[in-house]
């Protein structure tokens, strides 16, 4: 993990240097948190969800992604993997000083010289909106760990094409999922990584067995 001095010095040469993929005309959007707890009104100082049971943490994640493609992906990066002219935020550290950082930026918005480089969400997304997003962006895995995983992805994917239509021997392969996940780690040093892996196994043990979710998943880490 970088030392936190690194990183903020990063950030403050990257956010100099993000005019070329400002959001423009790109207006903050409302996110649907439909399935997350109620949180305060008033907004915490820490991720609330960093180390809650999985079925809140992958809900978050579910929807945090949502709310990332919607409002931050134009900037940051699809699956927030920055494309170095803003900040790679899967590195901003789990923990209360990146939840400062975060919050700042979210609440605040950043300028430039008077130049809107990134607008400000108070008021727009909700409590529940923003830690989603901070806990989709804090457990994204090391990409590096995924590729040198991308065999094991494959031949899972291809086990789970073959039993699509039989829901209880597809649902038998969410241990397998879940093992080979166990591996991988968050680059921002959270409890956890969700990996395309640990998202499949999710979408496999849920109440009705979303197996063409988990199919998917597993089908689109292998396209990118």
């Amino acid at each position: 993990m970088l030392p936190k001095t690194t990183i903020m010095a990063g950030f403050a040469v990257l956010l100099g240097t993000m005019a070329a993929l400002g959001h423009g005309d790109t207006a903050p959007q409302s996110v649907d948190t439909t399935g997350l707890p109620d949180l305060p009104e008033e907004l915490g100082s820490e991720n609330p969800w960093r180390e809650a049971d999985p079925a809140v943490l992958f809900k978050a994640v579910e929807i945090g992604a949502k709310g990332y493609n919607t409002n931050c992906a134009r900037c940051h990066g699809l699956e927030a993997i920055s494309g170095g002219l803003a900040p790679d935020l899967r590195f901003l550290e789990a923990n209360d000083f990146g939840d400062e950082w975060y919050l700042d930026r979210v609440l605040n918005g950043y300028e430039q010289n008077g130049a809107v480089k990134m607008p400000p969400f108070d008021g727009i997304l909700t409590p529940e909106a923003i830690w989603a997003i901070r806990t989709y962006v804090e457990t994204r895995p090391d990409d590096q760990q995924l590729a040198e995983n991308v065999d094991t992805i494959r031949s899972l994917r291809d086990r789970l094409a073959e039993v699509k239509d039989d829901k209880p021997a597809a649902v038998a392969l969410a241990p397998e999922l879940e093992e080979a996940g166990k591996g991988l780690e968050a680059l921002s040093g959270a409890p956890r990584a969700v990996s395309v892996l640990d998202q499949a196994a999710w979408y496999l043990t849920r109440d009705s067995g979303h197996v063409n979710a988990a199919l998917e998943t597993l089908t689109s880490a292998l396209r990118n």
